[in-house]
């Protein structure tokens, strides 16, 4: 039996060394040429949340927003979803383009394909958790911070991790049969951005368009999000419920890809 065969997550585990291999070198590719190389993966998240930071206070001043009866200015408020979506941005566009932008890898038979999505998760967490560190100093500057947020973001952050799993893959797949899946993946991307509540408050929302509710409801986007004010801003574990949607999902979404992915990889040879 070939490489091709064996299911992701023992691929994944059988070649992790490989895994942690190939997420540095996309860091490094990210920026190469640069003088300070892969230092850039910790400067420019700090470069954006500073600007986040002035920029949203700015234009917010002495407006906050109560989240779970915890009053909190609109940058604390802001800044968790918007980080969490751009992990999620940037990972799963990178995942889209894994296979075909490894053509000559992806030809070598015994080359373990089904790391190249995960890769593209995992080097998009380094930036995450920097700019989440700093931002949680900021938060512990201007009083907003407990220490119970600690605890609870972990199992958080995995979750998302098993969200993105399964549409990474499934991505990977569907950009090699069909290569405007990248460019479709952007505008998708843009429009469930402003139809999650990231940068509004969902209840200001429903309260203008009721019919808004049922789709907050479902899109699963907005109770990842949702579910990290909750543990930074309200310093609470997000409710039973959401979180059990939340897993559901992503077993969901992560059956189906792992499917797709494993179905379509014996034509990624003769196909990229």
């Amino acid at each position: 039996m070939t490489v091709r065969h064996i299911p992701i997550e023992r691929e994944i585990a059988a070649n992790r060394r490989l895994l942690l291999s190939f997420v540095a070198r996309e860091l490094r590719a990210r920026y190469a040429g640069s003088a300070m190389g892969i230092f850039w993966a910790v400067i420019h998240p700090l470069i954006i949340l500073m600007l986040y930071i002035a920029v949203f206070s700015t234009l917010t001043r002495g407006a906050t927003v109560s989240i779970g009866g915890h009053a909190a200015n609109y940058a604390v408020f802001l800044c968790p979803a918007l980080l969490a979506w751009n992990w999620m941005n940037e990972s799963l566009l990178g995942a889209c383009q894994s296979i075909t932008g490894n053509a000559s890898l992806i030809r070598r038979v015994a080359f373990p394909v089904g790391i190249l999505p995960a890769a593209s998760l995992v080097a998009g967490l380094l930036p995450f958790l920097v700019a989440m560190v700093l931002f949680l100093i900021f938060a512990a500057i201007v009083g907003a911070f407990h220490p119970v947020s600690l605890v609870l973001l972990p199992p958080l952050v995995l979750l998302q991790v098993a969200l993105m799993t399964g549409p990474a893959y499934l991505l990977a797949s569907l950009n090699v049969a069909v290569r405007d899946t990248a460019q479709i993946l952007m505008a998708g991307l843009q429009v469930l951005f402003w139809s999650s509540p990231i940068v509004y408050e969902q209840k200001t929302l429903e309260a203008a368009l009721p019919w808004t509710r049922w789709w907050f409801d479902l899109n699963p986007v907005a109770h990842l999000m949702t579910a990290y004010r909750d543990v930074i801003v309200a310093h609470r574990l997000p409710s039973a419920g959401r979180l059990l949607y939340l897993l559901i999902i992503a077993l969901i979404l992560h059956d189906a890809g792992r499917r797709i992915f494993q179905h379509a990889r014996r034509r990624f040879a003769d196909d990229v």
